[in-house]
């Protein structure tokens, strides 16, 4: 079992570092490089996913869909209307992003800033 929930947090740093990669390579026009990184990113999001069913976590399973499936996809749909309506500065879709993968930073240091409070409290 300890075998398995390794194997699950080596796929899940995959697939979060590939997304990572691959939109930067994809920022950067590095064509080659995003093509390779974004087949791994949804390899590895296969392996994932059915290692997930099949292993009764559901809910872990549609949080991992959500974050890396359904985001991405609603990132590049409003970058693709940004360069073909104007609808927004084009900065604005990729700081939609960034601000996505500071989600956790900024989360824990409010959590750190809060137990400082409650505990000088």
């Amino acid at each position: 079992m300890l075998i398995m929930l390794g194997f699950f947090y080596v796929l899940l740093l995959i697939a979060f570092v590939s997304l990572i990669a691959s939109a930067i390579s994809y920022f950067f026009a590095r064509i080659k490089t995003f093509s390779f990184i974004l087949l791994l990113f949804y390899a590895s999001n296969t392996f994932l996913s059915f290692s997930l069913i099949h292993t009764h976590h559901i809910v872990f399973f549609y949080i991992i869909v959500i974050f890396l499936v359904a985001f991405p996809i609603t990132c590049l749909i409003l970058f693709a209307l940004d360069m073909r309506c104007a609808l927004f500065c084009t900065d604005t879709s990729f700081v939609l992003f960034f601000v996505w993968l500071l989600i956790p930073a900024l989360f824990i240091v409010n959590l750190i800033s809060y137990a400082l409070k409650v505990i000088h409290a």
